[in-house]
């Protein structure tokens, strides 16, 4: 294990960096764009509910809904709601956002303690330039809560497991950690990270270590944090409850009876996807961990692999999937990549003409887009002809992209010069052999790409699709002390916006006066 020391000034500046790309990725304009899809109303109103009711065990969201998802991310939503005295798309956000951030900390911290700087400072770069890390930073969903805490769990297990320091207390800050996951979405939370720790165990032969855990006195920590909350709304809710919670979220999900179906291979390109550019280099991780394959355990290797497999395999074996779902893979890959790039650093991870290879596609694909983007903005100002790019608008979702980007604003602007100069940047590092610049380069080229998504692709998406103007003209002409009914339809964000309880006509035709 690296050596770890007082914080120094390499240390200081890499924090600095990682708080600085996660202000600007996660918490700045947080609370700009409105709701517009299903889940972020969704939740918001759980935390409204609990928030003007005083129902923080289980409220009745629009009068009769019982909530998916276990409180702890709605907890920390009312949290903030006091903080700043009402409710908000900020307010609702800021729990997702914060515990993203601790995420990428929490990465870099392990990262640093295992390999050193430079494989931490990757690693929290890799993670915070994920799209689908910041993206769920930024919503009002539970998945980076349940993230944070199955990490956390992860880590702290792995600490353990190292050091061999079964004191009591200490052993009971990993019980916390799986009921603060378990309270956050419900078994998934104990489920993903025991079965990374039996996998673990089995590939060490160590399950003797599981008694050393103080197994009895966990359990009962482990109850009373996660067991209470399930006690109080089993109490409350009864049968309806149950069904909701338990038979439906966890054991319909996973047979694919309830939520999202889809097909064995799913992940493989959302995974792809979403770990942009870093993904272009993983066969070359690949084969650094094949070569090591004797040692991983010895090079701290074996546990994020085991950490990443195991979630891969747990959420691919379940028919009901999402691409937030495998959020608590990234922070153990960002941890294989930072120590892989660290030793490339370091001349110890051959062969080094496959990483080059993979630089230079790299390059060249984000010099395609550059150069698509310079002759496209070209042709939309007259200085080319338009039908030379007719192609680029015959795909729906790019020619929205497009036109999102047109005329470019100077933010936009800023970002392509940025993403320009890394690309440049990039192409001299790989000609010299400078690794150390090319992940700052490749860095630079992922932050403003995102950047670009997340402040000029998304907004004209969220601003069309959102309920906000209408519910506002609607409050404006509606007294509100009218009946609002959906008639043939239902809309959450309509009843977030409402900030009132909207029935549906059938289950209110017989209480309805005329003119309804």
């Amino acid at each position: 294990m690296a050596e770890t020391s007082i914080p120094n000034k390499q240390t200081i500046l890499n924090i600095g960096i990682l708080l600085g790309l996660c202000f600007l990725l996660l918490f700045w304009e947080l609370g700009e764009l409105p709701f517009f899809s299903r889940g972020e109303p969704r939740e918001g109103l759980v935390v409204w509910e609990m928030y003007s009711s005083g129902n923080w065990i289980l409220p009745a969201v629009n009068g009769d809904y019982i909530p998916f998802k276990p409180p702890l991310f709605h907890w920390f939503g009312v949290f903030a709601a006091h903080l700043f005295g009402h409710i908000d798309e900020f307010s609702l956000r800021l729990p997702s956002a914060v515990f993203a951030t601790l995420g990428v900390l929490m990465t870099y911290l392990a990262a640093r303690r295992l390999w050193g700087e430079r494989a931490a400072i990757v690693a929290g770069i890799v993670l915070v330039t994920n799209a689908e890390w910041w993206q769920a930073g930024t919503d009002t969903q539970v998945d980076m809560t349940l993230a944070f805490f199955i990490s956390a769990a992860c880590l702290y297990f792995y600490f353990l497991y190292e050091q061999r320091d079964f004191g009591l207390v200490k052993c009971l800050g990993l019980p916390l950690l799986l009921g603060l996951a378990t309270l956050s979405k419900g078994p998934v939370g104990l489920a993903v990270p025991c079965l990374v720790f039996l996998i673990f165990l089995g590939l060490r032969r160590d399950f003797a270590f599981v008694k050393k855990l103080h197994p009895f006195a966990s359990a009962a920590v482990f109850l009373l944090i996660a067991g209470s909350w399930y006690g109080a709304a089993l109490w409350q809710g009864g049968p309806a409850f149950f069904f909701r919670q338990i038979v439906d979220e966890t054991f319909r999900t996973a047979v694919g009876s309830y939520g999202h179906f889809q097909p064995v291979y799913y992940y493989l390109p959302i995974f792809l996807e979403n770990t942009l550019p870093w993904s272009f280099f993983y066969p070359a991780l690949a084969l650094f961990i094949y070569q090591r394959r004797d040692k991983l355990s010895d090079e701290k290797l074996l546990f994020p692999l085991v950490w990443s497999v195991a979630v891969l395999v747990f959420f691919t074996a379940s028919l009901g999937k999402r691409g937030v779902y495998i959020l608590p893979l990234y922070p153990a890959i960002a941890l294989l990549f930072g120590a892989w790039w660290q030793r490339l650093e370091e001349n110890l991870a051959p062969p080094y003409w496959l990483a080059r290879v993979i630089g230079f596609f790299v390059a060249a694909f984000c010099l395609l887009v550059l150069i698509t983007l310079f002759f496209y903005f070209a042709a939309e100002n007259g200085l080319v002809d338009r039908r030379l790019f007719a192609f680029m608008t015959r795909s729906n979702n790019l020619s929205r992209i497009l036109r999102s980007l047109t005329p470019p604003t100077p933010l936009v602007i800023a970002c392509l010069a940025l993403y320009a100069s890394a690309l440049f940047c990039f192409i001299w590092t790989l000609f010299n052999r400078n690794w150390r610049t090319a992940v700052a380069s490749v860095s630079l080229i992922a932050f403003s790409f995102a950047m670009i998504m997340k402040n000029a692709v998304f907004p004209p998406i969220v601003f069309e699709r959102t309920m906000k103007p209408f519910m506002s003209r609607v409050n404006e002409k509606i007294d509100p002390n009218l009946p609002l009914v959906f008639y043939r339809g239902f809309d959450l964000g309509a009843v977030f916006y409402a900030r009132r309880h909207i029935p549906s006509y059938e289950t209110k035709a017989h209480d309805l006066k005329p003119p309804f």
